[in-house]
């Protein structure tokens, strides 16, 4: 498939791309934790115009004092100036085009940074944040307004090419156009075109102090997906009075604090999920349209460019795994882009843990000024024990540095646990990717050796300077009385398809993501599912934006979970728990035990009396995520 729409330049405004790809304002956690610029920050978007992107547009920079925060970068002061001047330089010095967002979080900020509460339309809280926001006066809604303008004008002082006003997400702007957190009864609330006043009051006053050149862009939500939010066509009507009010382009993407995971949508929603969306209000304006949501092939960005869809591709996270995404295209090198399956794992969850955005399959993301790959400085012989996702890697980048590896896999299949979790409901996605590293690794002339035990014979035979031991973990198997019985099968069985279970009620064992992804298949299946969980809560080490998925399954299926339980014995139609003292008889055919790993250690055990260097990963160390696994991987492939 070719890809001539995807790479053919396109106009915003005055503004011409070389492409249609854009980075979109994804927050990092990169700024400094007083909103100036930092180097990291820089580095961060320098590379990803190295790899082709058409266009960055930096994340949310505040427009005023009472949307401020940790790591946030600020445009509310003159005082900003000279490191946004820095980035914007940094960007359009690298060959790329610089855009910033500027942005008021409204409710969805808290109001401690300025010892106050958040502004907002109306005084209803934001049910993440929980407190209750100040309704702002006219004077204040005015004033607030000023600031977005004040806010860009900062911004083409500064360098940027462009500035894009966030209405999306519930912030600010789009708090006022939702009939939900807007309940006032003047000139900014009731209809639509009241409520979206203030949305246009803030882009008729950024575009009288920045000109009628500039390119202004408007990111917008097509759709809340919150009871008594917007829906399409609420933004339908409110992007054409965008569009009257001078915005050059919109940004199209869906989702609140109150549906986050329509935000930064993770694998159990459909690829290009925000595109009929952006194509029904691309239909009543005649601007051009920009779209964001699980775009990560080229295949797909073309066909949306080329159909009429859409004008630009918003390629967030997969330009995290990938910041080559758009140069590969060019190179006819599409097979070698790095995949990005949603899990939201990398990006969103360490950036909300305080460890700024990454990537599962690309450590180097967000370190890049941190971490480089030179070749090694002497060529040895490696050994990787264990094709599972951070034997692939470390095999891979040890191979890409000069050394001579070859990697032993006791299946006939590369991928490890990660190729099995491909087998879970919506996540077929994960098999591609860990089938990809297995690509990845042999392209990068790892010797790979299937079905092949690392036996003391076959490690003396090859006699290796470096042996990397990545055999991952074993099923934990708890000292349960009847744990042996017939009726007992473990979850990764299950979810393989290599267990059937003809037993009509069945429970679960553990209400963790493994045992929650089997309890959905069984259930699909018609099965009676019952889950015993000994925390206080069920899937409570799933992302953040895993979990309500899987918690509503729960909820829409009815299934009875027993948290703060314990199995304490397995019969042949029924499992015993213990609920804080109290004993419990669940009847069922079959018991499925989803009760954690245990550390695969006899290899290295057996590499280290032998003699050879030595040196564990991943679940072998620690039965851990895969982000672990990988990232474990690629240091010691980079250090050995």
């Amino acid at each position: 498939m070719g890809y001539s729409t995807f790479l053919s330049p396109g106009k915003i405004g005055t503004l011409e791309l070389k492409n249609r790809a854009v980075f979109p304002p994804m927050g990092s956690g990169f700024p400094n934790l007083d909103g100036t610029v930092s180097k990291r920050l820089i580095d961060y978007h320098v590379r990803r115009v190295q790899g082709g992107c058409g266009m960055n547009i930096v994340e949310i920079a505040s427009v005023h004092y009472t949307s401020q925060g940790p790591a946030i970068l600020g445009a509310y002061d003159d005082r900003f100036i000279p490191g946004l001047s820095e980035l914007a330089s940094a960007i359009k010095n690298a060959g790329g085009v610089a855009c910033l967002q500027i942005w008021h979080g409204g409710r969805q900020t808290s109001g401690s940074p300025f010892n106050g509460q958040p502004w907002a339309p109306s005084s209803i809280p934001c049910p993440l944040i929980c407190e209750t926001p100040h309704s702002m006066t006219i004077d204040e809604v005015k004033e607030v307004i000023a600031s977005y303008g004040d806010a860009a004008l900062r911004a083409k002082k500064a360098g940027f090419d462009a500035i894009e006003i966030h209405g999306a997400h519930g912030y600010l702007i789009d708090c006022f156009l939702n009939p939900y957190s807007n309940t006032r009864s003047d000139e900014f609330g009731g209809s639509l075109e009241n409520r979206a006043r203030f949305g246009c009051e803030v882009i008729k006053d950024v575009r009288s102090k920045v000109g009628k050149d500039y390119p202004v862009l408007m990111r917008m939500s097509a759709s809340e997906n919150v009871s008594g939010g917007i829906v399409l066509q609420d933004a339908i009507e409110a992007a054409k009075l965008y569009e009257a009010a001078g915005i050059d382009a919109l940004d199209i993407s869906q989702g609140c604090y109150g549906a986050m995971p329509y935000t930064v949508p993770p694998y159990y929603y459909p690829i290009g999920v925000n595109v009929y969306n952006a194509s029904q209000i691309k239909k009543n304006t005649s601007i051009p349209m920009i779209v964001a949501g699980r775009i990560t092939t080229p295949d797909l960005a073309e066909e949306i460019l080329s159909t009429g869809k859409a004008d630009f591709i918003s390629l967030g996270r997969i330009q995290l795994a990938d910041p080559d995404f758009v140069k590969k295209t060019a190179e006819d090198r599409v097979d070698d882009i790095i995949k990005c399956v949603s899990c939201d794992q990398g990006c969103v969850e360490r950036m909300f843990q305080g460890f700024g955005a990454s990537c599962v399959f690309n450590p180097l993301t967000g370190r890049e000024g941190e971490i480089t790959v030179t070749p090694a400085e002497n060529k040895e012989k490696v050994l990787v024990i264990g094709g599972g996702p951070g034997g692939l890697e470390a095999a891979r980048v040890a191979s890409e540095r000069g050394h001579d590896v070859t990697l032993f896999e006791k299946t006939v299949k590369l991928g490890g646990q990660y190729l099995l979790a491909g087998f879970a409901p919506n996540k077929g996605v994960f098999s591609d990717a860990a089938m990809h590293m297995g690509y990845r690794a042999q392209k990068a002339g790892v010797d790979v050796k299937l079905y092949t035990t690392a036996t003391p014979e076959r490690i003396k035979a090859l006699n290796p300077d470096v042996v990397i031991v990545a055999t991952g973990s074993d099923p934990a198997m708890p000292p349960i009385p009847g744990i042996k019985n017939a009726n007992v099968f473990e979850a990764r069985s299950v979810i393989s398809t290599e267990s059937y279970i003809e037993a009509d009620k069945v429970v679960v064992i553990g209400g963790g993501l493994v045992g929650l992804e089997a309890s959905e298949i069984l259930t699909e299946q018609g099965k009676k599912v019952s889950i015993v969980e000994m925390l206080d809560e069920i899937g409570k080490d799933l992302e953040m934006y895993i979990k309500p998925y899987s918690i509503g399954f729960i909820t829409k299926h009815n299934i009875p979970t027993y948290i703060k339980s314990k199995c304490v014995e397995i019969g042949d139609s029924y499992v015993l728990i213990d609920r804080e003292g109290e004993q419990l008889k669940l009847e069922c055919g079959a018991v499925i035990m989803a009760t954690g790993a245990r550390s695969n250690t006899a290899v290295a055990d057996m590499v280290k009396e032998l003699g050879y260097e030595c040196h564990v990963i991943g679940d072998a160390v620690k039965p851990s995520k895969v982000l672990d696994a990988i990232w474990a991987g690629n240091e010691i492939g980079r250090t050995i």
